[in-house]
């Protein structure tokens, strides 16, 4: 495989196999007279894969308002966190100066003043009780403006806290509104996946039957004589059969890119890995192993055979009979069966 397959690749990959599965059925092994069994599976699936197509771009929008939706409450979140410490900061300083004020006061009033060279200028005998008053009156008006500026500056930060409140609720609500909307779509993808799932399986149990039938047809049609066709070879029998076997003990094991076994698998990994224990020695790469392979129609598959994906190729499952293939599909995932009409089927190659 060419590399890791991105989200919208494989929602592409779903959205175009239904739209690939006509193409593909149509050259199954059916009675001419017989009107085509899969056309209404066809035109199900087709309905289903434009929906989930359109449920994907959605989700993506949705995706981005939520993500902008959250940067916007964040930052106003942290405007909110900057306001509150401010705030808390302008009563500390309100309240400090107060306590100065009422301490002048005091000094004045009672004390007389602390013994600073303030104070023995007001106890001079030169200074009149007036006089000493008045000045005391004049550091007491000082400090209260001071108070009052502050006060002030303090009736604004609130008024900006109880603003960016304000704009926190609506921010939030619309995270909560996008999420919302978000899980609804998720929602309806996951269940017209589930629905498409369902037709793909009735296919694959369609795709069986024909393939009993043809092969029931072939065995009684060249039963005794020797394969004479021109340029597609037989099924590679025991050599096939063993790649098949070793495919499906390689089930589960995890997708690593670069990887051919023992322990981990890219596809292309996969398919050489499997025909190297039957033999055969294939490229690590999907493009080189639709080079070294005879091509056969998707209607002629046999068990061994390997199955291609778009073009350029850049992607192989091996087939294991009943429209199905097991292959290593992308990062993320473990090797594992899936029937082999996804998106981009380009065709099918035998292992001479």
């Amino acid at each position: 495989m060419a590399g890791a397959e991105s989200r919208s690749r494989l929602w592409r990959r779903l959205g175009a196999g239904a739209l690939s599965v006509a193409a593909l059925t149509s050259g199954l092994w059916v009675k001419a007279a017989a009107a085509d069994p899969t056309a209404s599976l066809q035109s199900q699936a087709q309905t289903m894969a434009a929906r989930l197509s359109s449920l994907d771009a959605q989700m993506a929008r949705q995706d981005e308002a939520l993500d902008q939706a959250k940067n916007r409450l964040a930052g106003i979140q942290s405007q909110l966190s900057a306001a509150r410490s401010a705030v808390a900061s302008a009563k500390d300083t309100v309240a400090s100066d107060r306590q100065a004020v009422q301490q002048q006061a005091i000094l004045a009033y009672v004390d007389g003043g602390s013994p600073s060279s303030l104070e023995q200028i007001l106890q001079s005998s030169e200074s009149s009780v007036a006089m000493r008053q008045s000045y005391l009156d004049s550091i007491t008006a000082n400090e209260q403006s001071s108070v009052d500026t502050l006060q002030g500056a303090l009736l604004t930060l609130d008024q900006r806290q109880s603003q960016l409140q304000g704009a926190e609720a609506g921010a939030a609500a619309a995270v909560d509104q996008v999420r919302a909307a978000r899980d609804a779509s998720a929602r309806a993808a996951s269940a017209e996946q589930a629905a498409l799932g369902q037709v793909k399986g009735r296919l694959a149990d369609l795709v069986a039957q024909i393939d009993a039938q043809k092969q029931a047809a072939e065995q009684a049609s060249f039963a005794g004589q020797s394969y004479s066709g021109a340029s597609l070879p037989p099924p590679s029998g025991a050599g096939a059969s063993l790649a098949v076997s070793w495919s499906q003990r390689e089930v589960g094991k995890p997708y690593v890119y670069g990887a051919a076994g023992p322990d981990s698998f890219d596809c292309s990994g996969l398919t050489m890995y499997v025909w190297g224990q039957a033999g055969a020695s294939l490229p690590h790469s999907a493009a080189g192993q639709w080079d070294d392979t005879v091509r056969v129609p998707i209607s002629d598959l046999a068990p061994g055979d390997l199955v291609f994906y778009y073009q350029p190729v850049d992607h192989v499952g091996i087939y294991v009979g009943g429209g199905e293939m097991i292959v290593a599909p992308h990062t993320g995932t473990d090797v594992q069966y899936q029937s082999i009409f996804e998106g981009g089927l380009d065709g099918g190659g035998r292992v001479g």
